[in-house]
């Protein structure tokens, strides 16, 4: 994953600093491919939380300033999101307004996920390789905005995420068909986890170890089910602090007009 962004960032890096006395804002662009199905728990790579305690070469925005270099972030790590042990860390970013570069405030708490610059990006700048930066290109944001996606990184370290919808159809449509307040469950050998449905029929269960498990779904009484398709599912399995998505299909009986 670092490897992608740093790569990825080389790019917006060299455009931004080629086009800088242009005044050109930074164009991150799109990314395709990135690993994963579920589409509210992004993946970071390694992270962390912290508060910056200090700041060596700052950004200087003023129209004509120089703007080369390096600025040197110095973070106090608050909460370990992923791969990062150390009680400080410094992270490093450009200087100017229009090469992608996350211009961190003093005193200021942020969700970090920097990645290792690479010898060309960091020659761009006069640097030495491997070290930390961070840009607007990745998911990097002060942390009061994260909390959404750090509830879900959270979660992710108790165990794996599966999501999907609960339909009547196999296939959505305008309707979409999905089945609320009902609850699906997740048995292993040893634990039963279980969730109920919302109001689009979206269920989400977290906090799941790595092993073998069955689908079951608690349907209505009077739900007319075919004969083929009873409540129990499919079984799946599950990867450690992966996230799976899964749809299920209750696939109801077609009713007969009179």
């Amino acid at each position: 994953m670092l490897r992608i962004w740093s790569r990825f960032m080389l790019i917006a890096f060299a455009f931004g600093a080629f086009c800088a006395h242009r005044s050109l804002a930074c164009s991150c662009g799109t990314l395709s491919g990135r690993p994963g199905n579920c589409s509210d728990l992004k993946v970071t790579g390694p992270s962390f939380i912290g508060t910056v305690i200090d700041i060596q070469n700052p950004p200087d925005e003023r129209r004509g300033a120089d703007q080369s270099g390096l600025s040197r972030y110095r973070f106090r790590v608050d909460e370990n999101i992923d791969g990062f042990d150390e009680k400080e860390v410094d992270v490093y970013s450009g200087r100017g307004s229009a090469d992608c570069s996350y211009h961190f405030q003093m005193g200021e708490s942020y969700f970090v996920t920097p990645f290792k610059g690479t010898a060309g990006l960091m020659a761009l700048y006069g640097a030495e390789p491997g070290r930390l930066m961070a840009g607007i290109c990745t998911e990097t944001q002060p942390a009061a905005s994260a909390q959404a996606l750090l509830a879900e990184l959270r979660a992710r370290k108790r165990g794996a995420t599966i999501e999907g919808v609960l339909r009547t159809k196999q296939q959505p449509d305008e309707y979409d068909h999905g089945m609320p307040n009902i609850t699906v469950e997740l048995r292993g050998s040893d634990n039963t986890f279980s969730s109920k449905t919302d109001i689009d029929g979206v269920y989400r269960i977290t906090g799941v170890p790595p092993g073998e498990y069955q689908f079951a779904v608690k349907l209505p009484p009077n739900f007319p089910r075919l004969e083929s398709k009873p409540g129990d599912i499919s079984s799946i399995t599950i990867a450690d602090q992966a996230c799976h998505a899964r749809d299920i299909n209750a696939l109801a009986a077609a009713r007969v007009a009179p």
